[in-house]
């Protein structure tokens, strides 16, 4: 027979884009397949993980069980990702984290590591999408969160005969958010979410003007990054290359759906990709030869399903979330033999 069982002891380390629902898809699949869990949210975004530790004390759950920090990543995380009682760990956020986790992790005890890494999502138009819906998906992708969204599709193929077309009509879409305070319902796009990341945001964007021509925005200024979208970049551009998170766009052209998979799947992450044709034939000819965790089909991120896996190839990571997957992911397995006499 086969046995699931609970590791014992299990980590979970949180981003700050998105903290209640990382914390909900880490913490609530660990604690269903019968671990207890220690969880450090970002130092960037600490409050949330704290109120909802708060509200499961008042609720009843046994001490112990539940357990969040509120450290620095290079103090708390480390010995999270190295301590020997901890079987398994589940961690969100930068390439370069994850690899020193992952890092730790073989260093320590073997722990399962599981990671989401990021991605430089491509969205490819082709000649015959409903542009009335692609536009407005694929803007609402880059301006969700102000662009700190790791699927946000960052890099847009849209086919040469409909570009002039396509472009007008997304720049007059991206461009007409409303920037503001984040708590103010009527604010479409607010502030990056500290200096450190709004510098690196401008520094994409100075680089961008080197490789590209911008054509929308280009302005930040005290934390708030103007909707900017870039033409015609080269695609070894570092801005081509690297996760920018911030609402920031490259939008280039192809011929062939040969040209535009080869510029798509030409990135080492592999987070998310997103197609808008009505050619169903085609659809299904991306959906194989995209090289990512998942592909929407005339839709985009942040859309997703939590009841189908989510995760990363290549360098976006290791492991599949969601529903079932996380909880399989919290149990080891093991083989038992009966001899019968």
């Amino acid at each position: 027979m086969t046995l699931r069982q609970p590791f014992g002891v299990v980590a979970a380390i949180i981003p700050w884009n998105a903290p209640l629902v990382a914390f909900s898809g880490k913490v609530a699949p660990a604690l269903a397949a019968g671990n207890t869990v220690v969880l450090k949210s970002s130092e960037k975004a600490p409050l949330t993980s704290l109120k909802v530790a708060q509200l499961a004390r008042e609720a009843g759950f046994p001490p112990g069980v539940l357990n969040v920090l509120s450290g620095h990543g290079p103090i708390s995380g480390a010995t999270l990702a190295s301590h020997m009682d901890v079987r398994a760990i589940s961690f969100t956020g930068s390439i370069r984290t994850g690899r020193a986790i992952q890092t730790a992790a073989a260093e320590s005890n073997m722990k399962n590591v599981i990671l989401e890494l990021g991605g430089k999502s491509p969205a490819i138009i082709f000649d015959d999408a409903d542009l009335a819906a692609a536009v407005p998906l694929t803007a609402r992708s880059i301006k969700s969160n102000s662009g700190q969204v790791c699927m946000a599709n960052s890099r847009i193929y849209v086919q040469d005969t409909i570009a002039t077309k396509f472009i007008q009509l997304f720049k007059e879409s991206f461009g007409a958010v409303k920037q503001g305070n984040p708590l103010d319902p009527e604010t479409d796009l607010g502030p990056v979410v500290d200096d450190v990341q709004f510098r690196i945001v401008s520094q994409y964007i100075a680089s961008g003007n080197e490789s590209g021509k911008l054509s929308l925005g280009g302005t930040a200024k005290d934390g708030f990054v103007e909707p900017t979208v870039f033409e015609e970049t080269q695609e070894n551009a570092k801005i081509m290359k690297e996760e920018v998170f911030g609402p920031v766009v490259n939008i280039n052209t192809f011929h062939t759906e040969e040209e535009a998979l080869a510029k798509a799947n030409d990135t080492m992450y592999g987070l998310y990709a997103a197609v808008f044709t009505k050619d169903v034939n085609r659809a299904m000819r991306f959906a194989k030869g995209l090289e990512a965790g998942t592909v929407g089909i005339n839709c985009t991120s942040p859309i997703t399903a939590h009841d189908l896996s989510f995760g990363g190839w290549k360098a976006s990571g290791v492991g599949r979330e969601g529903l079932l997957d996380s909880i399989n992911t919290f149990l080891e397995t093991k083989s038992v033999l009966f001899k019968i006499e």
